[in-house]
């Protein structure tokens, strides 16, 4: 398995973990659930652990990409940078969510503030994705 093909097996989880977040997050606001409220902190935890190998085996990747002809290195850079700065929302969130269960924080202002945020990383990471998926992929043909 190469950079690319490891990075395209990982790359998921900060992508799809905010919106599940977001999921348990509403659930547990509207059935007045701290243990949904806590999977819903939890999730956005591992998203952000999960957001760092994603990030950093991507520049293997770009590396074996940049390697093949018309390998599109204006869409790697632009990916790149959404990237970064998914990676930095997706630390922010998950250290945000830490605090609140080191706290055992699990009320409803919490929530309505931790939905918020996975929302808004839910469109960062659809954002990001889309501008790797726009990388042609021959690597793994």
């Amino acid at each position: 398995m190469n950079g690319a093909e490891l990075h395209l097996a990982v790359n998921h989880l900060p992508v799809l973990g905010p919106p599940f977040a977001a999921a348990l997050l509403a659930a547990g606001a509207a059935k007045r659930s701290p243990d949904l409220l806590k999977a819903g902190f939890w999730t956005l935890v591992v998203t952000g652990v999960a957001a760092v190998p994603v990030y950093y085996s991507g520049q293997s990747a770009a590396d074996v990409v940049t390697t093949l002809t018309d390998s599109g290195t204006l869409e790697i850079g632009r990916h790149f940078h959404a990237a970064k700065l998914t990676l930095q929302a997706c630390l922010i969130a998950g250290g945000i969510a830490a605090f609140l269960l080191f706290r055992n924080i699990a009320s409803r202002k919490a929530a309505a503030f931790m939905l918020a945020l996975a929302l808004g990383l839910s469109g960062l990471g659809a954002w990001t994705a889309h501008l790797g998926g726009e990388i042609r992929h021959p690597e793994i043909r």
